[in-house]
């Protein structure tokens, strides 16, 4: 009788109780959702009229990632200070090479900004900051990401469960190939990282080729980049943000709420007991820059970091609703137009 290879049988023994595992896991998850996944299918095929075989198997080939729910509540915007998140973005190689970019197409991005009247080192700060200048556009298959977001995510399911009917209804109408998509952990796509319904409803096929292409068409990129600026309130010529000096008996209740946030100030100088028009009581050598709305941008309050913030920073903000996120491009978006 031959001697058993101990640890071979172990390992054999192991790696069958994690296959099994992990179909029961993957049937589970879809067992325990099976009434939302035929609430949406019911919508996709009701409401937009999307194939019925379709849809099924759409759901069919969907793999549930659990890592994208770790990345989720691990996100740069949640976890990190303002020096940490402004270390990944803001970095000479990253203005160096977003300069570069604008010069390389200074042509298209001067096109779209005579047309929408967003600057063009807006433009490119946008795809700095989101793909490395479109290079790093996701390695995560967006119909898993997005299904394990809306069947699993506890506090953002209904956010998601919209984003995946548009994924689906996005690549029935357009022809896309769902198997083929990938983006990051969120379900952003393409080189703006445009979340679906964004995709839908506000990207651009500027040369009229019958696509919208936000992968490989630049004229498509910057232009549905500005579309989207322009449709959620971008003022022509406006200011983004400017810097400002609060004095010292002010700083302290700046930031009694916290940092990484974005207030406005009329409500702030309301809960100091000030009129709306009393800016310059609480700044040292304030200068009005006739702005209408204004917003006191809060980065760190250990190290006082601050600025003053206009419409369209609130602006940039729609694209990416974390005060860090819309600092990093506006800073981007002023070294890249000085380096020029």
């Amino acid at each position: 009788m031959k001697k058993v290879n101990f640890k071979l049988l172990v390992i054999f023994i192991y790696s069958i109780t994690f296959i099994n595992s992990a179909f029961s896991n993957e049937d589970s998850i879809q067992t325990r959702n099976q009434k939302k996944i035929k609430e949406i299918t019911l919508i996709l095929v009701n409401e937009y009229k999307i194939d019925e075989n379709y849809v099924k198997n759409i759901f069919k080939s969907i793999k549930m990632n659990k890592k994208v729910l770790k990345l989720m509540s691990k996100a740069a915007e949640r976890t990190k200070t303002w020096e940490q998140y402004r270390k990944i973005f803001i970095t000479d190689a990253r203005v160096d090479e977003g300069i570069k970019y604008y010069k390389k197409n200074f042509k298209i991005l001067k096109i779209v900004e005579s047309k929408y009247g967003v600057p063009a080192e807006i433009i490119v700060a946008f795809l700095g900051v989101e793909t490395k200048y479109g290079k790093r556009t996701g390695k995560i298959k967006i119909v898993d990401s997005l299904a394990t977001l809306a069947l699993e995510h506890p506090r953002r399911s209904k956010f998601f469960t919209k984003e995946l009917i548009h994924f689906i209804v996005l690549t029935y109408e357009e022809g896309l190939d769902y198997k083929k998509l990938y983006g990051s952990y969120a379900g952003a796509m393409g080189a703006p990282q445009f979340m679906p319904s964004s995709y839908r409803k506000l990207s651009v096929d500027f040369n009229n080729d019958g696509k919208r292409d936000l992968w490989n068409n630049k004229y498509d990129i910057y232009s549905s980049i500005a579309n989207y600026l322009v449709a959620n309130g971008w003022r022509k010529n406006g200011n983004i943000f400017s810097d400002i000096v609060v004095k010292k008996e002010f700083e302290e209740i700046l930031f009694k709420k916290g940092d990484s946030r974005t207030v406005s100030v009329d409500k702030f100088l309301k809960s100091i007991n000030f009129h709306k028009d009393q800016l310059d009581k609480i700044l040292v050598n304030y200068n009005d820059t006739k702005e209408k709305k204004k917003y006191l941008i809060l980065l760190s309050s250990k190290n006082k970091k601050y600025k003053l913030g206009y419409t369209n920073f609130r602006v940039i903000m729609r694209y990416n609703p974390s005060t860090y996120y819309a600092m990093c491009v506006s800073q981007l978006s002023r070294k890249i137009s000085e380096g020029l």
